[in-house]
């Protein structure tokens, strides 16, 4: 790293497993804690995503599969086999769609920060 006067200062808290983790890291890399926060600043990227619009209706119908598997237990266990096969794949192609979705959402971000 070169040599550059340092001006700024942040105060950070941690938690007692946070601390431990950044220590355990920190020493694991060999960089002094300032290098290695440097490091760890320039080679990554923050994602910002809009949670509200995007991921409430995912939320919805993640819950709405999860009804339709608890239901599917409760038809199996009074023995209604047919009944469950039929929804088993009902239940996949629901699961497939939100899948999709949801990589759709995590593949646009709000913004993206990244150090040139």
């Amino acid at each position: 790293m070169p040599n550059r006067k340092r001006n700024h200062s942040i105060c950070l808290k941690l938690t007692d497993e946070e601390y431990q983790l950044w220590n355990s890291k920190q020493t694991a890399s060999g960089l002094s804690k300032t290098d290695y926060l440097m490091k760890a600043l320039r080679s990554s990227t923050v994602k910002i995503y809009s949670i509200e619009d995007s991921v409430r209706p995912l939320v919805h119908e993640i819950r709405k599969i999860g009804t339709n598997l608890n239901q599917l237990a409760y038809f199996s266990n009074i023995g209604q086999d047919e009944r469950v096969k039929s929804e088993i794949h009902a239940i996949r192609l629901e699961n497939e769609k939100v899948m999709e979705q949801l990589s759709d959402f995590l593949k646009n971000p709000k913004f993206s920060i990244k150090e040139k």
